[in-house]
């Protein structure tokens, strides 16, 4: 009798010892999950500022042509800035499929909508958040609008045209003055 109680007990420390491993096997699998989870949105956030630095390089220089040129940078607004850059990123799908196609936006993708000339970036991650253009978390894709730099002279009385900047917008908002600053 004392032999099968001895056999119990092993096999229980046995089963304890399996369910002690699973659990801390499961615990060390969900920290390295949330950890590659963490890299690649930290990732993503790093190639979208790479990305908006590459538009708003191309917009300095832009500007900069079509004011020695006594160009008038208003034309310029809503315009693509993917065009002004040599080679155009591998994620980037030209047009944005139409609202009305029934077709969403690919998920790590940057596109250009021609209505509302708005460039726009739809996040892989759903952990993946910037700041809307009020200042709060948003969901929804990213968008930015090309538009005109302006400073105010000494004396107050004049605004006068520096260049082109890229200037957050919501996604959402139709009308095409809304975001400007």
């Amino acid at each position: 009798m004392a032999s099968r109680i001895g056999r119990i007990g092993a096999d229980n420390r046995s089963r304890f010892q399996w369910a002690l491993v699973t659990c801390l096997l499961s615990v060390a699998v969900l920290v390295l999950l949330n950890s590659v989870e963490r890299v690649a949105t930290d990732d993503e956030k790093q190639g979208v500022q790479l990305m908006l630095n590459q538009f708003r390089s191309a917009l300095v220089v832009k500007g900069a042509e079509v004011m020695l040129a006594n160009g008038d940078l208003k034309e310029w607004q809503g315009n693509n800035p993917a065009e002004l850059l040599d080679r155009l990123p591998p994620n980037w799908l030209g047009d944005c499929p139409e609202a009305d196609s029934g077709k969403d936006l690919e998920e790590g993708t940057w596109c250009f909508e021609k209505d509302r000339g708005l460039v726009v970036f739809t996040p892989n991650w759903a952990s993946f958040s910037l700041l809307d253009a009020e200042g709060e978390e948003t969901s929804e894709p990213l968008a930015w609008r090309v538009e005109p730099e302006y400073t105010t002279t000494k004396t107050g009385s004049q605004r006068r045209a520096t260049g082109l900047k890229l200037t957050r917008v919501k996604f959402s908002q139709n009308n095409r003055s809304a975001g400007r600053g």
